[in-house]
């Protein structure tokens, strides 16, 4: 009997009762944990925009009181003989700079929006349109977890839209037409976007028939736009780029989808007025492709300071490819236009002073050599000849208003660390 006793004990222990009973709550401390679990899941919080504009209105302000910290260093040394401080000051200043570009950077972050927030209205788009024109389209977007500044993102909806449809319109063909010609009877529209160093790339590409140069010129030269020698002139790359001036359309008739008097001019001004580019290329009978190119952000601009007549102006780095120094001896008059030659290219070059009607002429060095900075407008390189470089920095620029709005030689106003007012310049507008 002992030994049936011991062989039924260890069926007779509750062993799984041990590691369940934390699961059953004993107190009310174990029932409150429940609900505090459950809100500790939740990671993310709503807040309202002019919370996050009023905090970058703050990190511009801390940039700015930031970079007067060089400024009060060099006065220190030169002006007071205290070079001991001039060095702490610096030291100082490299902490602080750190810590405000990791905030901006965070603050940023905040701001950032996927482009899935304007790409997810296009298929739906494409397929309505495309059923109404009768074709078959497909559509392809890539990159929909790319982010940037949520007023860049927003401000490319417009844009975007007026794009797809004269893809869909203009660009794809009929599938009998397709098929005549070689192709699918389904076109492909593909939409990519990417992040390249701080910009954000957006990519439009259609299989569809192309834009026809010399309709383009043609079209052009009726409406006045263009005259005789410059139609005879033009490549074909620069007349298919004609589909950007303002007041051009190929629409014969008037439609809910085209021919309603907003061009392609209106989506590179959306583009130009966030301080993008746009590129287009296109091939008869093989497709067009768009590229536009946008900052990631509009709140910090990153220039570059340049001396013209005793004034300080800047330049934003995105437009800068260099700096350089040119001999006198090696620029050239071709046609009444100074140009010199820069990586086996001819750059045609302009002086600052004569663009802003100033009276002074360009500053020479004691080696004879003009301060070129080198700056991409557009799709044309132009070298723009100033007295001397200041280097760069960070602001936050200002547009211009009131009655200075008018001057379309500057695309606003910043303050610098010593507390002095820098005019950017417009590129495109004084060139």
């Amino acid at each position: 009997d002992v030994d049936e006793e011991r062989s039924e004990q260890p069926q007779a222990e509750p062993l799984p009762v041990e590691p369940a009973q934390p699961s059953a709550p004993s107190s009310k401390e174990d029932t409150d944990s429940k609900p505090v679990a459950s809100i500790g899941t939740s990671r993310s919080v709503k807040v309202d925009q002019e919370k996050i504009d009023r905090l970058m209105n703050l990190i511009g302000e801390m940039i700015v009181a930031k970079n007067a910290l060089p400024f009060l260093a060099k006065r220190a040394e030169e002006q007071h003989g205290l070079r001991d401080m001039a060095r702490e000051i610096k030291e100082q200043y490299a902490v602080v700079n750190r810590i405000a570009e990791e905030m901006q950077d965070s603050i940023m972050q905040i701001r950032m929006m996927p482009f899935s927030f304007i790409s997810m209205r296009f298929p739906r788009l494409v397929r309505d349109i495309s059923r109404r024109l009768n074709k078959e389209v497909q559509l392809i977007i890539e990159g929909e977890d790319t982010e940037a500044d949520k007023n860049i993102i927003e401000s490319l909806a417009e844009p975007l839209i007026h794009i797809v449809r004269n893809s869909l319109d203009h660009g794809i063909e009929m599938p009998d037409v397709r098929t005549a010609a070689g192709k699918s009877a389904a076109g492909t529209l593909t939409i990519k976007a990417s992040q390249e160093a701080d910009r954000v790339l957006i990519e439009i590409h259609d299989d569809g028939k192309g834009i026809d140069p010399d309709l383009i010129r043609e079209k052009a030269f009726e409406k006045g736009l263009i005259d005789d020698a410059t139609r005879q002139r033009l490549t074909d790359r620069e007349a298919v780029n004609l589909v950007l001036l303002p007041g051009f359309s190929t629409a014969e008739a008037v439609s809910d989808l085209s021919g309603r008097g907003v061009g392609m001019d209106a989506v590179r001004s959306a583009v130009e007025k966030v301080n993008g580019t746009m590129a287009l290329d296109s091939e008869p009978g093989k497709g067009t492709h768009i590229r536009i190119s946008l900052p990631m952000s509009i709140a910090v601009t990153r220039v570059m300071i340049v001396e013209s007549d005793g004034q300080l102006m800047g330049v934003p780095m995105d437009q800068v490819l260099e700096t350089v120094r040119v001999p006198r001896s090696e620029i050239y008059t071709v046609k009444h236009v100074q140009t010199t030659v820069l990586r086996d290219r001819i750059v045609p070059l302009k002086a600052l002073n004569q663009l802003l009607a100033l009276p002074s002429p360009q500053v020479i060095n004691e080696e004879d050599e003009h301060a070129v900075l080198v700056a991409r407008v557009g799709s044309d390189v132009i070298g723009l000849i100033v007295d001397d470089f200041r280097g760069s920095v960070d602001i936050i620029q200002k547009p211009m208003s009131g009655v200075l709005s008018g001057i379309q030689a500057y695309s606003g106003a910043a303050l610098i660390g010593d507390g002095s007012v820098l005019m950017v310049l417009n590129l495109k507008e004084i060139l």
